[in-house]
């Protein structure tokens, strides 16, 4: 059995005539198929009205997702309600040339995946937009750049695969954003892959999903994938947010001892706790900004917005960040006194800076990985 996969928002008007073609085409062929709408509760009420046409052909089967949104996602989750041994994936706004879906299904008997490719001698971009054309040109090239994938088109969003590609990757999967061909490609690179040209058609209803914030996501998926599985984009997000906290740290240790701890620099070297106070002072600044900078950024889809659960987080961030602070200090406080024990000639006032930081990066890793699986831990 073949299953086409429709993931769709606001395409009623396009359903309308996309599924009566398909219908055709597939029993023209005598295709043992069904075709899966995975909805994400369209204002249009695309999902009503296919549930409504579903009732003519039992082969049309609705998903609706109230909370989830993405096509990834989308896509993901009709692939894992699939029942077919082949599983293909198409816009449903009759842009993709359905024509050629047998063509790309007879070529799994030989392949683990063939793309619709607008860039093969027989493919084009048809009737796309310049601009568009110019944005999948720059995001082709960066994808070939950035990760060992062998295909002309990665950016295509009309693929045929074997079941068990899906099987065999679901669990590594990261479904976000509008990559679900390159997180496929990414993640399987001794692939054997097929292309069929086509050309790119031209929407007749509803608007582009295309903005902003899908380049935005396309980038970021692109370090995720080149970089997920040495680093995750979580952390590096959170690594960002820590630099950035390491520059408030020294400037609030820095303030606090120009404006509060006047006679540090003189009695440092016979009070070693002194410049403490100004640390203390640092760590505890860029705490605060660290936590909203997590909270709204690194782990936004955990993020604790309400004031009950904010204030809870933000205890909970503290006292981490107190585990965080004691390495740090300690790690200061051990490098000052091999400074002057070991190196006296070096040492100045700039010497407490460098300790410091050292102590802020040696505490990074344990600080992400409490507050990762405990304060916005995911249950």
């Amino acid at each position: 059995m073949f299953t086409l996969i429709l993931p769709t928002y606001n395409e009623k008007e396009n359903l309308k005539e996309f599924l009566p073609k398909l219908e055709v085409l597939f029993n023209s062929k005598n295709t043992l198929y069904e075709i899966i709408i995975v909805d994400d509760d369209s204002p249009d009420h695309t999902w009503q009205w296919a549930q409504e046409y579903s009732l003519k052909n039992s082969r049309i089967r609705v998903i609706r997702r109230i909370t989830e949104k993405g096509l990834s996602s989308a896509v993901v989750t009709g692939m894992a309600s699939s029942k077919g041994n082949t599983i293909g994936v198409m816009d449903a706004d009759m842009q993709h040339d359905e024509s050629i879906l047998p063509k790309m299904i007879d070529l799994l008997k030989e392949n683990d995946l063939v793309i619709g490719s607008r860039r093969t001698f027989d493919g084009s971009y048809g009737e796309m937009n310049w601009y568009r054309r110019i944005l999948s040109y720059g995001a082709t090239i960066l994808a070939k750049l950035i990760l060992p994938i062998n295909t002309n088109d990665p950016m295509s969003g009309f693929f045929v695969l074997r079941r068990n590609i899906f099987e065999d990757s679901k669990d590594r999967i990261n479904p976000r954003g509008y990559k679900i061909l390159l997180e496929l490609l990414a993640i399987n690179p001794k692939m054997k892959i097929a292309e069929v040209g086509y050309s790119f058609r031209r929407r007749e209803y509803g608007e582009t999903k295309l903005s902003g914030s899908v380049m935005q996501q396309y980038i970021i998926a692109l370090i995720d994938l080149r970089l997920g599985r040495i680093l995750s984009w979580t952390f590096i997000k959170y690594g960002v947010t820590g630099c950035l906290g390491v520059f408030i740290n020294l400037f609030g240790q820095f303030i606090f001892n120009q404006y509060f701890s006047n006679t540090h620099q003189r009695n440092i070297k016979e009070n070693m706790l002194l410049p403490s106070t100004a640390v203390a002072f640092g760590f505890e600044l860029s705490v605060i900004s660290n936590f909203f900078l997590n909270n709204f950024w690194t782990f936004k889809d955990r993020s604790k917005k309400d004031f009950k659960n904010g204030l809870t987080a933000l205890l909970k961030f503290n006292s981490i960040s107190l585990i965080g602070f004691i390495i740090q200090y300690s790690c200061w406080f051990f490098l000052l006194q091999v400074f002057l024990e070991y190196f006296p000639i070096f040492f100045s006032e700039f010497s407490t800076y460098i300790a410091n930081l050292i102590g802020i990066l040696i505490a990074t890793v344990t600080n992400y990985k409490l507050n990762n699986s405990y304060t916005w831990s995911e249950k």
